[in-house]
């Protein structure tokens, strides 16, 4: 729920949700609306501006189809796609500015915004969150890739792209140098490379505390899967 004291006019759910009609199961307004009300918990317990991370998480993944980016296409190996998801929170982040400043808001808060979504990636770690509210959405959106829901997302992602669910032991996955690509990059390897990970990049106090009990959560969910799968348990 949002705050009373929030102010909407620049940025209405309703018109935020519009903006993730094409995003996928991984990504969608369903995965915008727990990061922002996440996020703005945080703020709230961290002192932060939460109008700012309030639009920032409502902001942070607009899909590439909305912001321009549809490029030419995916070659055979899908490597445009890919490409195009990691340039998307820059992208993302010059559609705020424009949206943001041709709304009214100030150019201070404009400008905190912008870095709290360029700053927002895990696998991008060239622009480090530096203020408490790029902090509370980098927090708020790896939350959302961990614990129960995370897995899901995890689960969900693999099956929209053909990927299989299982075929070898978290213990056994090998160092990301070597990583599997295509259908062999499972949701085990997402935890190995990055879920288990999450928690020790988190900022927050008030995440850490929440972040601590999904990631055990993980442990347990990934120990009991490679148990099943191997007719172990």
């Amino acid at each position: 729920m949002i705050p009373a004291l929030i102010n909407t006019t620049f940025l209405t759910d309703d018109e935020a949700r519009a903006l993730y009609a094409g995003g996928d199961a991984a990504h969608d307004f369903d995965h915008v609306w727990r990061v922002t009300t996440l996020a703005m918990r945080i703020a709230q317990h961290e002192g932060a501006d939460v109008t700012v991370v309030r639009l920032a998480a409502l902001l942070h993944d607009v899909p590439v189809e909305t912001v321009g980016m549809e490029g030419d296409g995916a070659d055979a190996g899908g490597q445009t796609a890919k490409r195009r998801r990691a340039a998307h929170h820059l992208a993302a982040a010059d559609y705020a500015r424009d949206l943001l400043l041709d709304r009214g808001l100030g150019t201070e808060q404009v400008t905190n915004v912008v870095h709290s979504i360029e700053a927002h990636r895990f696998r991008d770690q060239s622009v480090q969150p530096q203020t408490i509210e790029a902090q509370c959405l980098y927090d708020a959106d790896k939350l959302d890739s961990i614990g129960a829901i995370g897995i899901g997302r995890a689960f969900a992602y693999a099956g929209a792209h053909g990927s299989r669910l299982w075929h070898e032991p978290w213990s056994a996955v090998p160092p990301i140098a070597a990583k599997p690509s295509g259908g062999d990059y499972t949701p085990v390897h997402e935890y190995v490379y990055k879920l288990r990970r999450i928690l020790a990049t988190l900022h927050t106090e008030s995440a850490r505390r929440i972040g601590a009990e999904r990631h055990r959560f993980m442990i347990v969910f990934f120990d009991q899967l490679d148990a099943e799968m191997q007719g172990r348990s």
